[in-house]
């Protein structure tokens, strides 16, 4: 990638990744028109390629760039003192929320990455995504206060398993309910799942 991209205004740089993410959103990696990107991002092709070397490259950084802006959103306003499973998940749902609102198209192309079928690309994404999957993970576990579970109960499981259920549930829901809408119906996922696994 060329740095020359980084010495752009902020909102010339928001608004091609704005546009790259319209279009990503929209189609699979291979089907994804550079020129329907450009025209998006309101430049020209060529301009395109002189700030990102190809396409992939330009998908990389576009996934790089959610799951950082993301993991900050997250880390910068949870509460630190905070060890109950159930609010932890609240807060990182909620912040999903937020970020949605902000930037429309973001859950869209992360929904697209998760379901890409290009081998080469899917490799490329989890050569990326694995390292930080399985810190965050341990991180979240070692702060969760597990006196509060019922006996036997497996929370690595658990905790996948909620996983799932919230990927299935924001991809059905998030085109014909509002965010806030979400927001409120997972609350309400989450309290059952509470009920079922806490003492």
């Amino acid at each position: 990638m060329n740095n020359k991209f980084y010495n752009l205004p902020l909102d010339r740089q928001k608004q091609i990744i704005n546009g790259a993410l319209k279009v990503f959103a929209a189609s699979s990696y291979r089907q994804a028109s550079t020129i329907d990107i450009a025209e998006e991002a309101g430049i020209s092709k060529g301009l395109l390629f002189h700030y990102f070397k190809n396409k992939k490259e330009l998908y990389l950084y576009l996934y790089e760039y959610c799951i950082n802006l993301a993991i900050n959103e997250i880390e910068g306003n949870r509460d630190k003192e905070e060890t109950d499973f159930f609010q932890i998940l609240m807060h990182s749902q909620r912040s999903k929320c937020k970020l949605m609102k902000e930037h429309r198209y973001m859950y869209d192309f992360l929904v697209k990455v998760y379901t890409e079928n290009d081998l080469e690309m899917v490799e490329e994404i989890a050569q990326y995504s694995r390292p930080w999957i399985a810190s965050n993970f341990r991180q979240f576990l070692d702060k969760v206060d597990t006196s509060k579970f019922k006996d036997g109960v497996d929370i690595p499981l658990l905790f996948q398993s909620i996983q799932w259920c919230s990927d299935g549930f924001m991809r059905s829901t998030l085109h014909n309910k509002s965010i806030d809408e979400m927001d409120e119906e997972f609350t309400r996922i989450l309290e059952m799942y509470k009920q079922n696994f806490y003492k």
